[in-house]
């Protein structure tokens, strides 16, 4: 073939895997964002009406970088300390500062954005590997998985005790939150550390891009804690694994096993003597004969990601011990607030079935090929989602429920591409045919790898293995599907009608004449809403985020609002004499505390259906 000719086949070759990646992304939109066609009024101005009591507090962060306060403070009444992770929300809170647009905007650009490129990311992935454009347009199915919700509890999700639930990655990514960035940069980072180190790259140039990743995925501690642990988990116990698997440490292997138990009896010792955060980290146990037999091998490059890490994380890290140290109260709140969380045995087991299955298919491939990456992958999932599914158990007690979405997200996203390689290599593979070992030269910056030679398998049982894993994958689905046509999943909220114009412009008002005076609202008027809109401090705060200065105050004003009353003097010590009431709400504070409030201001305004009122401005005297 001559150049050119080779130059225009690997032109379309481009092309073809472009068009293929672009048609990924549209299909990702519209398994995750399409619902809203059917929505009237939708925009990118318009936010998701989605289990908005968190969604609000945080966007509330993202409105106030907007506005130009860049202070830690507790953000609904900019008093107080913050030690939430938050990075993502300053982020895009400069992005809305820096563009112009509407935090909301931001929000839901930003949130997709990411998502996107992860999905595109994979799709090219794909393609790559199998070397069959058509491969990558399946890159947006594993975002759509369920836990089997549907056949179980007659939903898209499944509930647990307290406020725990369990959903597939669709329902994480439609928050577009912290939460949904953080896992999918965590799986931006673990496919990009797998394309690095399994196919060839200079060693200077996969140390620097290997550190440069280990730096961002420690940096997600800084946007949401659990996405964090729940990638380190998977990468150290899959890296441990591996080394254990491919070296044939039989001593090792039995430790690391041995090491298990341990973390169950002694992790609620650990836990009672110094916390959750300690805790966490010794659930890692297990994974440290084979990470320490990995760093040895690497010569102690390893140990340079490993610091990567942890200074990517420490502005997080040592804010979250500096609190815990000094006794801050909302901190010491989070974790005893932490109870019945859990994930049960059975639930834990069907609600993974569409993942849990291809992981022992995948297992057994490795046995039976002798690919030691294979059933690194298969391994180290399987041991990071038991032992966070089960924190509550050996004492961690970290939202277990959560830990565990989190882990099925990251393994969804990443179990496509170790399953085309097996695939691929039982489908071609011939009895006694020797080959190379894929977790091999290009794995290993230390030695060469051994070819190997492993059993053949028939490719009547190859394709029974795949229409098993596509036939569970493919009932999950059903979940996704009742989500996708469900109310909550196309309802967006409405922050600027005539109603909602008239509350920011009169809480402007206050503030421009009133500063630092905070804003107590009646029970007709939502204080979150009234935050993400006017940028003014509001005398409301979010229980499981940050607490304000005041807090007893303004946890008596939260509590009083609730009921339809002021409470005079818990308003005055906490600062919020400033009060906003609608003329349409049955608490009539305007005549039941004439003799408290004095009138400053008040603007009428005309609801699209017809409804009217008057949202009157008052001082608190």
């Amino acid at each position: 073939m001559t150049d050119a000719r080779v130059a225009r086949v690997s032109g379309r070759g481009r092309f073809r895997t472009g068009a293929v990646v672009v048609a990924a992304l549209l299909l990702h939109l519209i398994t995750q964002a399409g619902m809203y066609l059917a929505t009237p009024g939708f925009s990118l101005g318009r936010f998701r009406d989605y289990f908005v009591h968190d969604q609000l507090g945080y966007l509330a962060i993202v409105k106030n970088f907007s506005e130009g306060l860049f202070a830690a403070v507790e953000p609904d009444t900019e008093t107080g300390a913050n030690t939430y992770p938050r990075m993502y929300y300053e982020a895009i809170g400069l992005v809305a500062r820096v563009t112009g647009w509407d935090p909301i905007v931001a929000w839901n650009v930003c949130g997709m954005a990411v998502q996107l490129v992860l999905v595109g990311l994979l799709a090219g992935i794909l393609v790559g590997l199998s070397r069959r454009w058509w491969v990558g347009l399946i890159a947006p199915v594993p975002f759509m998985l369920g836990t089997f919700s549907r056949l179980t509890v007659t939903g898209w999700y499944t509930p647990l005790e307290s406020h725990a639930v369990i959903w597939g990655p669709f329902g994480i990514l439609h928050t577009l939150n912290g939460e949904s960035v953080s896992l999918s940069l965590a799986a931006i980072c673990l496919l990009s550390l797998g394309m690095l180190w399994l196919r060839p790259a200079r060693p200077r140039t996969r140390v620097l891009l290997t550190t440069l990743i280990s730096l961002v995925l420690g940096g997600l501690a800084n946007v949401q804690t659990y996405s964090f642990i729940a990638a380190i988990y998977l990468l150290a116990f899959g890296l441990a694994t591996w080394v254990i698997l491919r070296g044939r440490h039989y001593v090792l292997a039995a430790l690391s096993v041995v090491l298990i138990p341990v973390v169950f009896l002694a992790g609620p010792t650990v836990a009672d003597a110094g916390g959750q955060l300690p805790a966490l980290v010794f659930g890692l146990l297990p994974a440290v004969p084979g990470m320490i037999a990995l760093i040895v091998r690497s010569r102690g490059a390893v140990l340079l990601y490993c610091v990567a890490v942890v200074l990517g994380a420490s502005p997080q890290v040592v804010q979250t011990v500096v609190g815990l140290v000094t006794g801050d109260p909302f901190l010491a709140y989070r974790v005893a607030s932490n109870t019945k969380l859990g994930v049960p045995l059975e639930t834990g087991l069907i609600s993974g079935l569409a993942l849990i299955v291809p992981l022992i298919v995948i297992l057994a491939a490795a046995i039976w090929r002798k690919r030691p990456l294979w059933g690194a992958y298969a391994l180290g999932a399987a041991l990071a989602w038991v032992m966070l599914g089960t924190n509550d158990i050996w004492g961690a007690n970290a939202e277990p429920y959560r830990l565990y979405m989190d882990v099925f997200f990251l393994v969804a996203a990443t179990i496509l591409p170790i399953g085309v390689l097996v695939l691929t290599d039982l489908w071609s593979a011939r009895a006694g045919q020797v080959q190379p070992d894929p977790s091999g030269a290009e794995a290993d910056a230390v030695a060469p790898a051994p070819a190997v030679t492993g059993r053949s398998v028939p490719r009547w049982a190859v394709l029974v293995a795949a229409l098993l894993c596509v036939g569970i994958a493919t009932v999950s689905l059903t979940d996704w599907w009742v989500f996708y046509r469900s109310g909550i999943a196309r309802a967006l909220m409405v922050t600027d009608s005539p109603r909602d114009q008239a509350l920011t412009e009169l809480a402007q008002q206050s503030a421009r004449t009133h500063p630092g005076t905070l804003v107590m609202v009646d029970s007709c008027i939502d204080p979150r809403v009234l935050k993400v809109t006017s940028g003014v401090p509001i005398a409301y705060y979010h229980l499981g985020m940050a607490w304000p200065t005041d807090y007893d105050a303004i946890a008596t004003i939260v509590s009083a609002r609730l009921s339809g009353a002021i409470d005079r003097d818990a308003a005055i010590e906490g600062n919020a004499t400033q009060v906003l009431t609608d003329s349409d709400c049955g608490d009539d504070w305007g005549d039941r505390y004439a003799d408290d409030l004095v009138e400053q201001s008040s603007l009428p305004y005309t609801q699209a259906d017809g409804s009217s009122g008057t949202i009157t401005l008052w001082g608190l005297e």
